[in-house]
């Protein structure tokens, strides 16, 4: 009697150890990698459904073993083969709810309620301690500690050539079509000819953003945005305009004549007066706009722990503030191809959103991208500074 009722007990007891030794084995499906065209069913199937299904099958089965042995020794009551298997059942479901809830907890504070996705890039290894990215339609050119290291848009990312060595923290890098590049550092303002040759100081002071045209650099150095000629290689005093408070990005927009930049209070939409800027626009910003980015009519602003906003510029002196974005703890850098919104959320990985819809919607996170600080989308890519990894990404923009 004594072995019996040990059996059956052990019986239960393995059961109850097995419900997350053999969930786990399944896999859970809500961590599952996913494509971002599988986002919407991933939420549906949560963990917590799934456990509590397991949780009563096994439950379920250890009754049915207790209930076949108490059979066989004749007893009868609470012991009966339903009262036991129900009983058992109810017990395993509640444990495999109360494991899978917890699971679904973790994993919502882990991915801030939004689907994992799954990214596949192809990755170049930096030196230094890179800071800072831009892409041209040939070239992706990574600044920091290292210098600037430059790597050709087709085929396999491979560093092409470095520039700028010994030059010390590149915050800024701008490269123009035709090759010439603008690096702005504490120091200042330095251009550097296609291919090789030595750069030149243009600009002293210290500079927190470029954008570069066929023609023209512009550059921010503490409250003012100034237009440099590309080919320059002397220093003077530059034309340009003051604003409210220190210019923290800026972002050339050719199809208008412009050039938007943020500052702790606004954003800004400039336009070319003779060999200077002139104001055509402003916008207030609830907080200090890091990045900026562009694409058609809409402009995208990283606002960090307030996240990004959205500005559709169709009319360019009156912007219109049309939808903000709060899910990451902070917001780096913002990207923007087609109707996707890239969002470089630093430790958390890379968001996905899409702005083609109304209201925008959150496609999901891509933690395997590491720890992104910095992004620039090209002609169908979008590039990736990863300071976890120091390596440079590079993703299909519609993975």
């Amino acid at each position: 009697m004594i072995n019996r009722l040990t059996t059956r007990k052990g019986t239960l007891t393995r059961g109850i150890v097995l419900l997350p030794l053999v969930a786990a084995a399944l896999g859970p499906p809500i961590m599952r990698p996913v494509r971002a065209q599988d986002a919407q069913s991933v939420h549906q199937r949560s963990r917590t459904t799934v456990f509590t299904i397991l949780g009563a099958i096994l439950g379920g089965a250890a009754g049915l073993a207790i209930a076949k042995g108490s059979q066989s020794s004749g007893r009868h009551g609470c012991l009966g083969a339903p009262c036991v298997v129900v009983g058992s059942a109810l017990i395993g479901a509640g444990v495999g709810f109360a494991i899978g809830h917890e699971s679904d907890r973790v994993n919502a504070s882990r991915y801030r309620g939004v689907a994992p996705l799954r990214a596949t890039s192809i990755s170049a290894d930096l030196a230094g301690d890179p800071s800072t990215l831009d892409a041209s339609d040939s070239a992706v050119a990574v600044g920091g500690s290292a210098g600037v290291q430059v790597f050709p848009t087709n085929g396999r990312l491979q560093l092409a050539h470095v520039r700028a060595q010994g030059l010390n923290g590149i915050i800024a890098v701008g490269i123009a079509p035709d090759g010439w590049m603008a690096v702005g550092s504490p120091e200042g303002l330095y251009m550097f000819p296609p291919g090789t040759g030595p750069g030149a100081l243009v600009r002293p002071g210290s500079v927190s953003a470029v954008a570069t045209d066929q023609r023209r650099v512009y550059v921010a150095v503490d409250n003012r945005v100034e237009v440099v000629p590309q080919s320059d290689d002397t220093t003077r005093d530059w034309p340009g305009l003051a604003l409210s408070s220190p210019a923290r990005a800026l972002v050339l927009d050719s199809a208008r004549a412009l050039v938007w930049a943020t500052t702790d209070r606004a954003l800004f939409g400039l336009r070319a007066d003779g060999d200077s800027l002139a104001r055509v626009a402003m916008v207030p910003l609830e907080a200090a706009g890091l990045r900026i980015a562009l694409s058609g009519d809409t402009v995208a602003v990283a606002l960090g722990e307030l996240g990004v906003r959205l500005f559709d510029i169709s009319n360019a002196a009156a912007p219109r503030a049309v939808g903000s974005w709060t899910i990451a703890h902070f917001a780096y850098d913002v990207s923007i191809d087609k109707n996707r919104l890239f969002v470089a959320a630093g430790p958390e990985g890379v968001y996905v959103i899409d702005i083609g819809v109304s209201p925008m919607r959150t496609i999901g996170l891509a933690r395997s991208l590491g720890f992104a600080t910095a992004l620039a989308s090209r002609r169908g890519y979008t590039y990736i500074l990863d300071r976890r990894g120091v390596v440079l990404r590079r993703v299909l923009s519609d993975f």
